[in-house]
């Protein structure tokens, strides 16, 4: 019997693969620099950063998992890292806003990021980037139908 499934190929065989030991590496880089902090958490921090008071919906939208979401943010809230408060236009919402700690997490982390991707990413050409992103971003649109 001839197995027609190359599993070592497929894409998303490679893709699990890569996102299980960026996910471990991540951990390790966090947890060198004192921290307990899960990429999903650093994801948020990012996001506030960038948009700070954006709301509770919209990153559980983001991240495609509102419940897994909401227990990350009172995770982050208790630990200090962000502030969750009523969105004053719209009682019903939540607003979600980095701390100075976490501010501050970012800052350290952003730094820390950036080094190990020169260092992971520096035999990449731009191009391949840009191959990369649009690849990836086809794929993605097309599991979403």
């Amino acid at each position: 019997m001839s197995d027609a499934f190359d599993f070592e190929n497929s894409y998303a065989y490679l893709i699990y693969r890569t996102v299980r030991v960026l996910r471990r590496q991540f951990m390790r880089l966090a947890s060198a620099n004192g921290l307990e902090l899960f990429p999903e958490q650093w994801f948020v921090l990012v996001r506030l950063v960038k948009q700070p008071g954006c709301s509770q919906s919209d990153l559980g939208r983001d991240f495609d998992d509102r419940p897994s979401m909401a227990r990350a943010l009172r995770n982050m809230e208790e630990k200090g890292w962000i502030k969750i408060q009523a969105d004053p236009e719209d009682g019903r919402k939540n607003q979600v806003f980095p701390t100075k700690k976490g501010s501050e997490i970012y800052q350290l982390m952003a730094t820390v990021v950036t080094e190990e991707r020169k260092r992971m990413f520096k035999k990449l050409s731009a191009q391949d980037f840009k191959n990369f992103k649009r690849i990836i971003d086809q794929i993605y649109e097309e599991s979403l139908d």
